[in-house]
């Protein structure tokens, strides 16, 4: 199986420029992983967490977000408001997370 062409041959070749000549591959026992060793602070923020996710109209995700300017939050942090509101109403205990 031939590796994907990168980024940079496939936009040469939208330009309609010479794709540059990729330089050859290490065999695939050496080749270092593609991982970046520094964790981003968006991925500390989210380790051991689950993201829970729902599709709503158009007008009710402007709302949202129009009242978390207003109130100068996130829009999770009201997410997690209106759940820890249904937790409370059905006698759960609420888990405050922002």
């Amino acid at each position: 199986m031939s590796p994907r062409p990168s980024l940079a041959s496939r936009l040469a070749a939208a330009a309609g420029a010479p794709s540059p000549v990729p330089a050859p591959a290490a065999p695939q026992e050496a080749r270092a992983p593609d991982v970046d060793k520094t964790p981003s602070p968006v991925a500390k923020a989210r380790r051991g967490k689950t993201m829970i996710a729902g599709y709503f109209s158009q007008e009710m995700a402007r709302a949202i977000k129009m009242l978390a300017v207003e109130r100068g939050v996130t829009v999770q942090a009201l997410i997690g408001e209106g759940l820890d509101a249904v937790l409370r109403q059905h006698q759960r205990h609420p888990f405050g997370e922002r």
